[in-house]
């Protein structure tokens, strides 16, 4: 039970006829290549990333890409263990499409294990005590040694799991520079999708 001595904040309420807006997305502070590269990291420890079960509808994915304004879920299991990534690609259009005619099913009846991209795909991954100290510009020069742009943070827990703590978009890097592009188009890999599909 909380102390009696806690005195309630001061409240109001929303004025009728004055308009209240939903907050514009943030992108992040404007950097440069030496500044530290968690300043660029998107902080899942802070902003927890939507999730969605593997044997969930299609339907019910894109409902919620649309209520979070989002273009990709990662997909989780009951005990929290990643299983992959599903994005508007997976569940829109022709890919749905075939994936049910080469199944033998209809397309209603997909689910989200069915179109999702498996975790194992190519999942680049930077240890997060490794960006201890590090730059932005070294965040730059990874994406563009693995040719990728993006890639998962993780840190370790008691029992040395991976514990996923973040990600790197090279989109969002290079608004946050001020918007010149920093490297060339790369094909579609697990890690790459979810840049590709955030434009």
């Amino acid at each position: 039970m909380l102390d009696s001595h806690f005195k309630p904040l001061s409240w109001t309420r929303l004025r009728r006829g004055v308009p209240c807006y939903l907050p514009k997305a943030v992108v992040g502070a404007r950097v440069g290549a030496d500044s530290p590269a968690l300043a660029v990291m998107t902080d899942f420890r802070r902003f927890a990333p939507a999730t969605i079960a593997r044997d969930a509808a299609l339907d019910e994915a894109n409902r919620l890409m649309t209520l979070c304004d989002v273009h990709y879920l990662l997909v989780g299991d009951e005990q929290r263990q990643l299983l992959g990534i599903v994005t508007e690609a997976c569940t829109k259009g022709h890919r749905p499409l075939a994936t049910a005619h080469a199944m033998g099913i209809r397309p209603g009846e997909l689910v989200v294990g069915n179109v999702m991209i498996n975790k194992h795909d190519d999942a680049e991954v930077v240890h997060l005590r490794d960006l201890e100290g590090a730059k932005v510009g070294q965040v730059v020069a990874t994406l563009k040694q693995l040719g990728t742009p993006s890639c998962l943070v993780v840190e370790h827990d008691e029992s040395d799991n991976h514990i996923l703590c973040g990600a790197f978009f090279l989109h969002q890097i290079e608004r946050q520079l001020g918007g010149e592009s920093t490297t060339e188009e790369v094909a579609h890999t697990f890690s790459q999708v979810v840049n590709s599909l955030g434009r």
